[in-house]
Formats: C-alpha cells, structure tokens, sequence
C-alpha cells in the first residue's frame, strides 16, 4: 500500500526530537573533551605557601671543616726511605689512623749504621780496658811499698838520705804518671760514649715516627726513594676538627664572637646544624678580600670529617611570627601569586632575608600560594595548574 505525502512527513516530524537530543549530546561532549584538553595543555606552576613563623636576618658566608691541628713531618737526615708495613701502600693509606710514636718509616743510612756499629765497639772494648789496672798502678805501689821500707831505716844511718829522697820522687813522679793515665782513660770513654750517642741520635732520626695522634692525611714519598734532610714526608692532622667560615668584607662588621649561626652541609643535606662564632680574624685574605670567622659546632655528627664544605648564616636578628615567603619566589621585590588558577604580580616590602626564607612586610598574605620556579615563564592573568613544592623547614631562632 503506497504512502500519503502526509504520512511521510508525520513520521519524519515524529522522528526529529530524537535527533536533537543526539546532536545536543555530541556537543556537550565536544566541549568537555575540549575544556578537559585544555586544562591538561595549561602551564604548570610549582607553588609554596606563604606561612607565618621567625624572620631572621642573617650574614651568609661559605664554610670548610678543617683540622685542629695539622703536623707535617720531615726528613732529619739523607738516605733511602723504607715505608712501614701499616702504611707501605703510599697515598693508599691516606685516611689510616695513627698514634703519637708510631713508626711511619725508616731511612736507610748504612755508612752511619757501619759507624754505629764500630763505635759500639771501641766503647765496649774501652769499657773493659778500664776494668783492668791501669800500667802504672802496679808500679806506683812497689814504689810506696819501697818508700815505706827505706822511711823505716832512714833514721838509722844504714840508708843513706839521697836514697830515700830518690824513693821518694819516684813514687811521686808514678802518681803523677798513674793520675794521667787515669784522666786520658776517662776522657778515651767519655769521647767514645758521646760518639755513640750521636750516631744513635743519627740512627733515631732514621725512624720516622708521628709526632700525634690523629689521621695520616697526606704522603708525598714512595718506598725505596731517596730522600734528603728536610724534605716533607707525611702530614699528620688531629682528630678534633673545627669549622672556618668565609665572609665578605661588607659584612664582617656585623659579626661579632658569641653569635650563632645555621650550617648546612653539602654531605648532609637533610640536615641543619648549629654552631657559634668563637673568633673573627682580623686580616683578609689578600687575594678574595673574605674574611675568616672560626665556629664551633654543637653536636657534629660521628662521621664529620676534614674537608666537607657547605654554608652558613650567621644570626645577627630575629623577627617572630613574621610572614614568611620562599626566598626563590621573589625577583627582587616581586611575586607571582596564584589565586584561583590565575597569575597575579604582587610587589612585595620585604624585611629580613636569608637564603631560604624573606620577611614579608606587606604585599601578600598568609596562605597566598607564590610561584618558586621559572617564574619567567608567566604572564600576568594567565590560567595555570599549581602543583605544591615542599619548602625548606620553617626558620626558627637558634
């Protein structure tokens, strides 16, 4: 059966709502693929936020860990070197700890060993000899023995006196020889024992022992070299370490002994450590025109060894519940706020400053989410997406 024009159209009219509400869903799902591509193409701003806690103004400088004391160790004579066997690697054994005595090495000096060794000798041989009577001892008392019998008869006529002064000049004249005899022996022994004690003083000075105890932090021979008086072997440092700090000479004026100071390590970077000025020295150094400030750490950690470097602030005020923003977050004097996905410039009065935190004195608010990063990036009025970025710990008076 054939269909009217009027029915054609009835249906087709019937069937067209349905169409609509296709065409309306499409679109609606056009644009919420589209808002949603749009939110992932936006910029994205890491952002801290503006807390309150303690401004602190504080001089910054650069700090070392250096030894208390530092020992450098020389040759006291000509000869080749031989390393002990604790340290027998050479600059391997940097790092080793030592003890005040202990043998580093011994210089070889045979012409002074052969020396040693016939002196010891002839001081033996002098020491034995002088046990025994001297020549002139044995005569000298048949001489007495003599001057005694003829003392005796003398007076009797039987000797006549020319004898007995004769006797008599003679025992004096073997005293005299015995008495001679007696110095030269002495002096052959004190001669001998002196030169005995100098080679072993020289044969001494062939071991090369620490002066300390401490750490052996640098050796600049190797085994079986040569080496002459007064060249430099090893280097001692002490155990004790303190911290030099390093500031600019525009701001060593506000430093004074007594102040605390933050530290930051390299090697510890999860870790803040307080220390206090002991002394300013009062030269700079001729060359950076920094001037050296000595601290003393409270409680160091176990492993802190010569050589870590890091920075510091020494303290020199503090403000409490001052408003804080992230240091990094400023150019100069201006910030990038983010308030409801959209970047603001704010122009901010600031106070103290360190080098993680700025007092804020006016142009933001506690809460305020600032820009920390790439802040070149950004143009005023334009839509970002924030993600938060953990900030250094709050400052705190130390």
């Amino acid at each position: 059966m054939q269909r009217s024009v009027t029915d054609t159209r009835l249906v087709f009219e019937l069937k067209l709502p349905e169409s609509k509400g296709v065409l309306w869903g499409g679109v609606a799902a056009l644009v919420l693929i589209f808002v949603v591509a749009s939110y992932f193409v936006m910029p994205v701003a890491e952002v801290a936020v503006v807390r309150r806690g303690t401004a602190i103004s504080a001089v910054y400088g650069t700090v070392r860990i250096e030894p208390a004391f530092v020992v450098r160790i020389r040759a006291q004579n000509d000869g080749f070197i031989q390393l002990a066997e604790s340290f027998s690697a050479g600059r391997g054994a940097i790092g080793k700890s030592v003890e005040k005595g202990q043998l580093l090495a011994t210089i070889a000096d045979e012409e002074t060993a052969r020396e040693l060794k016939q002196a010891r000798a002839d001081l033996q041989a002098a020491i034995q000899r002088a046990a025994l009577p001297l020549p002139s001892s044995e005569l000298l008392k048949a001489a007495e023995d003599n001057l005694q019998r003829l003392e005796k008869v003398v007076g009797s006529g039987n000797v006549p006196a020319v004898e007995f002064e004769k006797a008599k000049s003679e025992a004096n004249r073997l005293r005299g020889a015995l008495e001679t005899e007696r110095i030269e022996r002495d002096r052959n022994l004190n001669s001998l024992e002196e030169t005995t004690k100098k080679l072993e003083g020289e044969m001494k000075n062939a071991e090369v022992r620490s002066p300390i105890d401490g750490l052996l932090t640098n050796v600049q021979t190797i085994d079986g070299e040569l080496v002459s008086d007064g060249n430099e072997l090893f280097t001692v440092s002490s155990r004790k370490n303190y911290v030099r700090g390093e500031v600019n000479e525009e701001d060593v004026g506000e430093v004074k002994p007594g102040m605390k100071a933050k530290l930051q390590l390299y090697a510890y970077r999860t870790r803040s450590f307080t220390a206090r000025v002991t002394s300013v020295q009062p030269a700079a150094d001729p060359t950076t025109q920094r001037y050296t400030v000595v601290l003393e750490m409270q409680n160091p950690p176990d492993n802190l060894m010569t050589g870590m470097t890091g920075e510091m602030n020494i303290i020199t005020g503090a403000h409490q519940n001052a408003l804080l923003v992230p240091t990094r977050a400023l150019l100069v004097d201006q910030a990038l706020v983010v308030k409801q996905g959209i970047v603001n410039p704010r122009t901010v009065n600031v106070g103290f400053r360190t080098l993680d935190f700025t007092e804020a004195l006016s142009g933001l608010a506690e809460g305020d989410r600032v820009i920390v990063s790439a802040q070149d990036k950004f143009r005023p009025g334009e839509a970002v997406r924030q993600r938060m970025v953990s900030s250094p710990l709050m400052p705190t008076e130390p």
